[in-house]
């Protein structure tokens, strides 16, 4: 036998590593057995390097801080980082001490621990370009470059980052997200983004979106469902038919963005899409002939023609539809009674193989279009399905309750006896007592009736066809779009929609000037010949581009622009819920309802829900705020004060418990 390799360092890194990510992969698959394994295992890691058997490096304390963190065992990850700070104070690590300030903060620890861990990592290294260029306001020689900065690290800014947030630090969480995007506009994390999703209101959160498709950055798959579903959320919550139109047409701008950004789009994107669409499709009216906006003279020919091309267009972008895509289509379409789009949606469904036509879905589905349109016949086409042996055996028998309940909806009670007699024995004192009940008790939560709807106003149908062209003009764009290749956003923008964009009133010449004056190194002292030695950049003489077509320099100063916006809005939300909180407090009125962030687990932030139309209004109160005798002079004294790490800008959701 050869001579066994001793391992190295990097073995072990190897091994926590791949134990931090199986243990995520069992979370998602909710295998708690295999989880209780792994745990055993980052134990046996933990103990071996507390006792020297093997050497502790900074990613395998990274690894290890943050499996605890996401794991929820916030006791051991203590326990763990309290003999890792104290084994040697002196030399801090910023590779594993932002995994470890984001632990604190999810425990509880307090924003004061939480920014001395910070300080002293950077204050310990001995590079002084740590502290310089992790500070706002830092600025580098050449706008228009790549930099690789030595002794940087951008997980130490995102640990601090998310216990900002997390705390309600808003200022200095832009700041320090200014501060990353100025550094490596191309280059942030994902977690950064999916920290603003959750932890601030969306339409914060949506400029930091899109401040990463412009740059080329990642956006996780789960990231955008969980924006498409807030604006999904607050599409519901709108009772006025105009803001919910314009919601969905803000989520195919998003979706067209993160296509442009080499995203990579799945199946449940198309669903959440789908039944946004659906949720707005109006009644049929009883007219046969509505002008639509787009010249059709037909709601269902319009909204055939929409979802083919969005399956199309999805299925290009390998997201494909499944079995709860035409699910929705089909049930909506029955409730709305467009029975013609159920019928191509159903024939597309069984023409794909995605369900059989003896499954039990296909049945209640039967059940369901026969007690819409009356259809005796078909009502007795789904009862024979029930007759055929073995023909639920994939999925158990269905609830004879729902298909009896279907039968009495469209009249079919006499026919029900007569059907009866083609079911197996063991099925039949079911099913019969099933009838009888639904005859005794009326079986009203289960009577699938044909519905009556208010028939669409003509603003309606016009609103609605004005959507159904505005997505065909977003899906012909995305049509030529290639899966993992990014779009020219110079070129062919993409912005958010209006509806949730912040009004700007400040001048362009202003933004500019003031970015000048405070990003150009000849406005400024003379550097430190010691953090010029620490920057790397590359000496070609042509500007550096985004995979996106941005240069380097004017991407800084797109992203600079919108850090102002947001800090602007951000100032204005915090001191409107703060006035909120205080008002309702004097009045001895219960708080508004909150909704907690879908943090894993630890410490939870706390959002106020806001409507549309409250949003709208909150926006209009701002900007007439702003624009009332606004010089350049106001503007630029409110961005500098903003700016600055020492302003104060605790209010009282700084202070809100941990729990």
């Amino acid at each position: 036998m050869g001579n066994k390799r001793k391992p190295k360092p990097k073995d072990y890194q190897k091994v926590v590593r791949i134990l931090h990510n199986l243990d995520r992969k069992y979370r998602s698959d909710k295998d708690q057995k295999k989880r209780k394994e792994v745990e055993k295992l980052v134990e046996l890691v933990r103990q071996a390097c507390q006792s020297s058997l093997i050497p502790l490096t900074s990613h395998v304390a990274l690894h290890l801080l943050s499996y605890y963190k996401e794991s929820g065992q916030f006791d051991r990850g203590l326990e763990f980082w309290d003999w890792l700070s104290k084994k040697d104070e002196s030399a801090l690590n910023p590779v594993y001490a932002g995994a470890a300030i984001e632990l604190l903060a999810v425990y509880g620890a307090g924003i004061d621990y939480c920014e001395d861990v910070y300080e002293r990592t950077l204050a310990q290294q001995r590079d002084i370009s740590s502290q310089y260029y992790l500070s706002p306001g830092a600025i580098i020689p050449d706008r228009s470059k790549a930099v690789t900065i030595k002794g940087t690290s951008l997980g130490l800014l995102q640990g601090i980052l998310s216990a900002r947030l997390f705390y309600g630090r808003w200022q200095r969480s832009y700041l320090t997200l200014d501060t990353a995007f100025m550094l490596r506009p191309t280059q942030i994390v994902p977690r950064v983004l999916d920290l603003f999703v959750h932890e601030r209101p969306i339409f914060e959160a949506l400029p930091v979106f899109f401040m990463y498709c412009r740059g080329g950055n990642a956006v996780p798959k789960v990231t955008l469902s969980a924006i498409l579903n807030s604006l999904k959320g607050l599409s519901s919550l709108d009772s006025d038919y105009s803001v919910k139109i314009q919601l969905i047409r803000a989520m195919f701008d998003i979706v067209e963005a993160y296509v442009g950004s080499a995203g990579s789009l799945d199946t449940i994107h198309l669903n959440i899409i789908t039944s946004a669409v659906c949720s707005v499709m109006p009644p049929q009216p009883s007219a046969k002939i509505i002008n639509m906006a787009d010249g059709s003279k037909d709601i269902a020919a319009t909204v055939l023609a929409l979802f083919a091309k969005l399956v199309k267009v999805f299925a290009q972008q390998d997201a494909p539809p499944n079995q709860v895509t035409f699910e929705e289509i089909i049930s909506k379409a029955l409730l709305l009674q467009y029975p013609n789009i159920a019928d191509v949606a159903l024939q597309d469904m069984t023409a794909l193989g995605m369900m059989p036509r003896e499954s039990i879905r296909y049945l209640l589905t039967l059940t369901s279009k026969a007690a819409v349109l009356q259809d005796q016949e078909l009502m007795n086409t789904a009862w024979a399905c029930i007759g055929r042996p073995n023909v639920f055996k994939s999925g158990g028998d269905p609830d004879l309750r729902d298909v009896a309940a279907a039968a009495r909806g469209c009249g079919l009670e006499s026919s029900v006896e007569n059907q009866l007699q083609s079911l197996a024995p063991e099925r039949l004192s079911q099913a019969s007592s099933t009838v009888r009940s639904v005859e005794q008790n009326k079986m009203e939560s289960f009577s699938v009736r044909k519905l009556e709807h208010e028939p669409p106003s003509t603003d309606q149908v016009h609103a609605f066809g004005e959507l159904c062209s505005e997505i065909s003009r977003i899906l012909l764009r995305m049509n030529s779009a290639q899966p993992g290749k990014f779009r020219d956003f110079l070129q062919y923008p993409v912005d958010q929609s209006a509806i949730l964009k912040w009004p700007d009133v400040a001048e362009e010449a202003w933004q500019r000037r003031l970015y000048d004056e405070l990003t150009l190194e000849k406005n400024h002292k003379e550097s430190d010949p010691a953090l010029v030695d620490s920057l790397n950049q590359t000496e070609d003489a042509v500007p550096a581009l985004s995979d996106t077509g941005f240069r380097f320099d004017e991407l800084r100063y797109v992203n600079w622009k919108a850090i102002n916006s947001l800090l602007i809005q951000a100032e204005a939300w915090e001191r409107r819920v703060e006035s909120s909180t205080d008002t309702a407090i004097k009045e001895q009125k219960a708080l508004p309802k909150a909704k907690a962030s879908s943090r894993q687990s630890g410490a939870t932030a706390i959002r106020s829900p806001l409507t549309i139309r409250q949003l709208e209004a909150f926006q209009r109160d701002v900007q007439a705020e702003q624009a009332r005798h606004m010089t350049e002079e106001k503007w630029r004294n409110r961005v500098l004060r903003l700016r600055d790490p020492n302003y104060d800008s605790r209010s009282s959701t700084d202070t809100t418990s941990l729990t």
